[in-house]
């Protein structure tokens, strides 16, 4: 009999103790539920192009006599690509210069036979004619004998050659293409719901996963009128500064763009989300008691995740000490999370 008694002693100091823990109200952190404007960010591939590309043309015509670069160099604006040789040009543009000088002393020589009426005015006006005519043939065949001398257009990088020194080029032949990679141009296929949240100017991070490190800081320059009616898509284009050259044409690049959505969205700390047998449960802190709410999770943004449920704005949601909160338990509130 005393064996029993002994026994019966720790048993119940144990349920007592059971009993007041039980009783005891539980810690908690909470986070204030917003009410925000929400942004969506929506990251799309696209590839990278110049944003100056030409076929450089000769406006002249000749044989080449000098090339100045090759495919891969770069080039100044103004710098000498193509020199183009044209013997018979240039014996016009000697031809032209002394037709030039001829009538022009033929004018003068008319504008003083006029002043002591040995001339008529109509053989000064005619003479005056022949001097601006040759005068324009001059500067014709002058502008054909500069345009031998082929120069880049704009700064940049050349493709390629597109002719050989001994090559006859003719006029409007292209003889290098030329890309200029200073400014870079990022075209991205948007789904056309997003679209309308797109305006030009914003901006867009561009991510090149051949270079690694930091992306680069992007802006919408042109939002196209015509899309592609079998994805739904429109293209826009993105550009970026590349003044060291790092980002090259053709480049595959991830674009991210901050949509923002229409109206506000409740907004709740990603740690406040409990998944319950029913689905997720947002754990509240109403009058020191602990109250459930049923969610449907949307959007994440900066640590927080949009939700439909019944919250409102300041509600304090338990976002640490939730995981085994019941309905109508006891808390105690340590901090809020900032």
């Amino acid at each position: 009999m005393p064996f029993v008694f002994r026994l019966a002693i720790p048993f119940l100091v144990l349920a007592a103790s059971a009993l007041a823990q039980g009783g005891r109200a539980t810690p908690v952190i909470v986070a204030e539920v917003r009410q925000e404007p929400l942004q969506e960010e929506v990251a799309l591939v696209g590839r990278v192009q110049p944003r100056r590309s030409a076929q450089v043309a000769s406006e002249s015509e000749g044989l080449v006599s000098h090339r100045f670069k090759e495919g891969g160099q770069t080039v100044k604006a103004g710098e000498l690509l193509i020199q183009l040789a044209n013997d018979p040009l240039r014996a016009s543009l000697a031809e032209a210069r002394a037709d030039f000088k001829l009538h022009k002393a033929n004018y003068a020589r008319s504008v003083e036979l006029l002043a002591t009426d040995a001339a008529s005015e109509q053989d000064v006006h005619d003479d005056e004619y022949e001097l601006e005519r040759s005068r324009a043939k001059l500067q014709g065949i002058e502008n054909q004998v500069s345009d031998l001398r082929i120069r880049a257009p704009f700064s940049g990088h050349i493709v390629q050659t597109l002719t050989e020194i001994g090559a006859w080029v003719g006029r409007g032949q292209a003889v290098a293409h030329l890309v200029s990679t200073d400014t870079v141009r990022v075209y991205v296929n948007v789904p056309e719901r997003h679209v309308p949240q797109i305006q030009l100017g914003d901006e867009a991070a561009i991510n090149i996963t051949a270079l690694g490190g930091e992306p680069f800081a992007g802006r919408v320059v042109a939002i196209l009128a015509e899309g592609y009616a079998e994805s739904h898509t429109f293209p826009v284009v993105v550009e970026t500064l590349n003044p060291q050259g790092l980002i090259r044409s053709n480049m595959s690049a991830e674009v991210n763009f901050k949509i923002q959505q229409q109206g506000t969205s409740t907004l709740v700390h990603k740690d406040a989300l409990v998944n319950g047998p029913m689905g997720q449960v947002v754990f509240l802190a109403i009058d020191g008691k602990a109250v459930s709410r049923p969610v449907k999770t949307g959007l994440s943004h900066n640590g927080f995740i949009a939700v439909e449920g019944q919250l409102q704005q300041g509600d304090l949601a338990v976002v640490r000490g939730n995981e085994r909160l019941r309905d109508g338990q006891d808390l105690r509130i340590l901090r809020k999370h900032q």
